[in-house]
């Protein structure tokens, strides 16, 4: 197991995150590692089940220190002063569970997820790097998670700043259906996806299903094949969150990819055999027009198709 990881998963289903959180608990106790989870009562109680069910003697566990589990409402309740995280009761908490001989831990917490729910994103953001703050004294191999439902209709410049605080961005089970459209008659958004593969698949088909609700199927086919290598681009490039637009027009569809990293795609020449290196050609030889705009937090690449 690494010593010190700070990984964050997002999840559609609370059965997705009982999974992982208890698969976390169990590997963690059999390699001998104590485990300390900060979470809601509910998914705890779903956690300590699939764990009995699993032959995991939770309640031994707890009484030989090796598991230790928190209300995460009540554990962030002792750390906060005026609505943020306070530096000092955190090192507090963290020296209350961490051993003193410097023996690795595992940890899976939930009060940055409940904290960004609240609205208090920036609060949320602290409490992420007071826990790499942590992570670089003492190995701790940290896990969090948030609902998707609160990352999908965030702020991108949020959601790439909490990815940027964590090692490793991964998904608890599936991921989500196509994020539903929002705007006007002629403006779709989907929402906000993480920088994983399966959003490419997600991100496709909000765009079927927009074009479809335009009546604009003929399109479908060059859309979601724009669409699929700008996503790709923003997810293996920039290494970013990203969210998509389509702009209705009287004689054309705009599709835009907007992410946090500001590194420009390139246009390739790949030579025969190559496995990358031909996104943007596909881009432009698909589109009457394409280009990239950067923005503050990041940049827009686009295409337009005539419709």
């Amino acid at each position: 197991m690494t010593d010190r990881v700070h990984e964050v998963a997002a999840y559609d289903e609370a059965a997705s995150l009982v999974d992982r959180v208890a698969a976390f608990v169990a590997d963690s106790l059999e390699e001998g590692v104590p485990v300390v989870t900060v979470s809601r009562p509910a998914h705890r109680r779903a956690v300590d089940a699939l764990l009995a069910a699993q032959a995991v003697d939770v309640d031994r566990a707890r009484r030989d220190g090796r598991l230790t589990t928190l209300d995460a409402d009540e554990t962030m309740a002792r750390l906060l002063v005026d609505g943020r995280p306070d530096p000092d009761l955190f090192a507090e908490l963290v020296a209350s569970l961490v051993p003193a001989d410097g023996q690795e831990v595992s940890a899976f917490g939930e009060m940055v997820a409940i904290l960004w729910e609240q609205g208090e994103v920036a609060a949320a953001l602290e409490l992420e790097s007071l826990w790499n703050a942590a992570i670089a004294e003492h190995p701790v191999r940290l896990l969090c998670a948030y609902p998707s439902s609160v990352l999908s209709d965030a702020e991108l410049g949020d959601v790439a700043r909490m990815c940027g605080l964590h090692d490793h961005v991964s998904l608890a089970g599936p991921h989500p259906g196509p994020a539903g459209g929002r705007g006007d008659d002629d403006v779709v958004r989907s929402g906000v996806h993480l920088p994983v593969p399966a959003a490419v698949g997600s991100v496709r088909g909000f765009v079927r299903d927009a074009l479809a609700g335009w009546g604009l199927d003929h399109l479908v086919g060059d859309a979601v094949l724009i669409t699929s290598e700008l996503a790709t681009n923003a997810v293996t490039h920039g290494d970013s969150p990203f969210r998509a637009s389509l702009v209705r027009t009287e004689d054309a569809v705009r599709v835009s990819v907007e992410d946090g990293s500001h590194a420009r795609p390139e246009l390739h020449h790949a030579l025969p055999g190559d496995l990358d290196g031909r996104g943007m050609a596909i881009v432009a030889m698909l589109s009457r027009r394409n280009g990239c705009d950067s923005t503050a937090a990041g940049k827009v690449t686009w295409a337009e198709l005539s419709a």
